[in-house]
């Protein structure tokens, strides 16, 4: 039974082929094979399941639900197979190579993430990279995810999940200067209802302070903003033109607090600190490339932190 099983896996990949393509026209020039023999194969392969995976009789390709089920898995099983070759390719050459599917938060993408995976594929050249921008949390197993950046302010719930810390994630309550040449400077919490705002979209907008040194006091305050927007770059922008005082990534505005092209406010009080994690199944049969990748971002943010460490 399996041996009759295991000699089909071309059959796998005509099969996708042909839902890839949308019909066995386009599939066949694709392969290389007439349409007739692509046809007696999937056909083969449907009397061997036992099974319909493609709708015949109709003048409009259409796949059963079956055959749809079906894909999904011959396509994970075709990108293991591509992964196994990879693997053989990087270790003879010690060249890694293969596909690295990454998730990662909008705003980290944008600040600092995209640029480590450039610096990353620029070094290594025959690695390709999908780099998903979402905020959602992925499944990693359904989604086929080498790697999962995430943020956030609660431990670590219990997972089949391998997780790595990469960065403590913080915000900080920013603005420009310039602003107060027009409005007086915050001396307590409650002067910051006085000026004007960015901040997210949603009906009630509060920032929740914690007192630097006293892990238990915390206060809130709540802002109406002029300019509302999920983006985070939107909000940047707004606040180095002086638009409003701002809560933004402390990783957002590194640099222009360095220059002091903008300041912190009210700097006794902090706004709570999360954690940057990458999370991964296992390190068992990961393929060389996306261990490198891995150890590259662990070793990118220690960076990071050096440079901040050294300024303070």
């Amino acid at each position: 039974m399996h041996g009759t099983r295991m000699q089909n896996l071309n059959d796998y990949y005509f099969f996708a082929q042909v839902v890839k393509y949308q019909g066995f026209t386009k599939a066949s020039e694709t392969l290389g094979i007439t349409k007739s023999k692509l046809s007696r194969r999937i056909t083969d392969l449907e009397s061997r399941l036992g099974v319909r995976l493609i709708q015949r009789n109709t003048r409009k390709f259409t796949v059963t639900e079956t055959g749809q089920q079906f894909y999904e898995y011959c396509q994970k099983i075709l990108e293991d197979v591509n992964a196994a070759e990879c693997f053989i390719h990087s270790s003879l050459t010690d060249e890694p190579s293969g596909l690295i599917k990454i998730s990662c938060p909008v705003a980290l993408i944008q600040m600092p993430v995209g640029e480590m995976i450039a610096d990353f594929m620029q070094k290594f050249s025959e690695v390709q990279v999908h780099l998903i921008a979402t905020n959602r949390r992925v499944n990693l197993i359904e989604e086929g995810i080498d790697l999962a950046i995430r943020v956030r302010n609660t431990p670590l719930e219990n997972s089949e999940l391998i997780v790595r810390e990469l960065d403590a994630w913080e915000h900080v309550l920013v603005a420009v200067p310039e602003l107060f040449k027009h409005y007086p400077k915050p001396e307590k919490l409650e002067d910051l209802a006085l000026l004007p705002s960015i901040g997210f979209q949603g009906p009630k907008q509060t920032w929740m302070f914690q007192q630097c040194g006293a892990d238990d006091v915390f206060q809130e305050v709540e802002f109406h903003p002029r300019l509302k927007t999920d983006n985070f770059s939107a909000m940047k922008s707004a606040l180095l033109k002086g638009v409003g005082i701002a809560s933004l990534p402390k990783v957002f505005v590194r640099e222009e607090l360095k220059t002091g092209q903008v300041i912190e406010l009210v700097p006794e009080w902090h706004l709570p600190k999360g954690m940057i994690h990458v999370a991964y199944t296992s390190r068992l049969g990961m393929l060389p490339s996306v261990r490198l990748l891995l150890d590259h971002l662990i070793e990118q943010f220690k960076m990071l932190d050096l440079k901040d460490s050294h300024h303070d």
